[in-house]
């Protein structure tokens, strides 16, 4: 026979385990990425090139060093013995084995504050696409005897305009800032943060280049 004592104890059990709800069956998903606006064929593998940023260049700086008109990319740009190895190792690491069709680009560009000699922050870009292999040359060529073709997916030197762009954006509305040749093409006419022209490049790249060719809409 129970006690009252054990008794009492059973019903303060029933009554809290009555009282706390049953855990979850699973972890609520998480939010899935926006669609990015182009062919995934087009974008760098995020788990190799996530990006990196040169801790040198920051918000409080631009001034001094890429929105000033005295300020150069060679500064920062590693020599062709680093380059050279670092390209060996990422055409490895993505499987390529063709170097003349590619180049090896920086996803966030050292004009907008790249990392310039970080393997996460560089891979092959091609000038054309799989089904249109082009040399960079090639790919110009057909460019000016193709304006406004979707016929060849976008490469690297579509993505160059829209470094450029990123960059006019970050140092518009500073005083005599140094600005892109693209300006007069596509002028800025938003101000956006430096990170925040990093993320677009990181992010998806080829969103800007579409709002650029949409009447110079801004990438903010």
């Amino acid at each position: 026979m129970r006690t009252p004592l054990a008794l009492t104890a059973l019903v303060l059990i029933a009554f809290a385990v009555a009282a706390d709800p049953p855990p979850p069956s699973h972890a609520p998903a998480l939010p899935s990425p926006p669609p990015k606006a182009g062919a995934a064929e087009i974008y760098p593998d995020s788990t190799r090139t996530p990006g990196a940023t040169n801790t040198n260049i920051k918000q409080s700086n631009i001034k001094s060093n890429i929105c000033n008109k005295g300020w150069s990319t060679d500064s920062v740009r590693p020599g062709t013995g680093v380059t050279k190895r670092i390209k060996r190792e990422t055409m490895a690491a993505y499987g390529f084995t063709d170097a003349t069709h590619y180049e090896l680009d920086h996803l966030i560009s050292l004009q907008n504050g790249g990392c310039p000699a970080c393997v996460e922050n560089l891979w092959p870009e091609a000038y054309g696409d799989v089904g249109h292999p082009m040399k960079q040359n090639e790919r110009a060529a057909w460019n000016r005897a193709h304006p406004g073709s979707t016929d060849v997916l976008p490469g690297a030197l579509e993505k160059d305009m829209v470094e450029s762009h990123i960059h006019d954006e970050i140092c518009f509305g500073i005083p005599n800032a140094k600005m892109s040749s693209l300006k007069k093409k596509f002028p800025p006419t938003v101000t956006i943060t430096l990170a925040r022209g990093q993320e677009i490049l990181t992010t998806d790249w080829y969103s800007c280049y579409l709002k650029m060719m949409d009447g110079n809409k801004p990438c903010d």
